[in-house]
């Protein structure tokens, strides 16, 4: 999608349907796709209501850095309860909450960091995030035993997330993808990056 500067009441309808076409690239069923979509949707809400606050602050001339951290964090816990909550969550939250702060401090000039786009994109990458770690959490209390880490190979994946394509693990054990360790797709747990993480559309399925 372009960027766009539209107001919130015409948002809603778009980012539905960009949501379901990110997530249906993914070959993933029907039920997780649905909870991807809706924990989508909620953490967009949260983000544009922060990132509109930012602009209100930098308007009047007035800091906000400190305060947006809690903020955004409380818009991404109140999406990700409903899915998971739990310690590991809530540390998540509170790590993306200050990297995301910094970089909408470090780049207030650029429009971008404003949009609907970013909010869009965060959205999508922190709701595969938070699904990916429940479905990960449900799979272990199921007394599932490997899990095997799944690629769509359409020319825009990463070119070491292709290389672990199929690869199959117990389900305690990291897979090694580009040099980090990752528990499952956007695992940000054991210090995987942005280069592993963003916008990632990988799924893990188990047995």
């Amino acid at each position: 999608m372009s960027h766009t500067t539209l107001k919130f009441d015409e948002l809603h309808s778009l980012s539905r349907e960009t949501y379901e076409e990110y997530f249906d690239d993914m070959g993933i069923p029907a039920a997780n796709k649905r909870d991807r979509v809706l924990v989508a949707m909620k953490l967009e809400d949260g983000f544009l209501e922060v990132l509109s606050w930012i602009q209100l602050k930098k308007e009047r001339g007035e800091q906000f850095f400190l305060e947006s951290i809690p903020l955004f964090e409380q818009a991404f816990l109140a999406a990700a309860i409903t899915r998971i909550d739990d310690e590991s969550i809530r540390q998540t939250a509170r790590e993306f909450a200050e990297e995301v702060a910094l970089s909408t401090y470090n780049n207030q000039d650029k429009e971008y960091f404003f949009s609907f786009d970013r909010a869009v994109n965060m959205a999508a990458t922190e709701s595969n995030a938070i699904n990916g770690y429940g479905e990960f959490d449900d799979a272990k209390k199921l007394g599932k035993a490997r899990k095997k880490w799944n690629v769509i190979m359409d020319g825009r994946e990463r070119e070491w997330h292709g290389e672990v394509n199929g690869l199959t693990v117990p389900i305690d054990q990291p897979f090694e993808v580009g040099g980090e360790l990752l528990m499952y797709p956007l695992d940000t747990s054991l210090g995987a990056g942005a280069d592993n993480i963003a916008n990632c559309r990988c799924w893990l399925t188990y047995e």
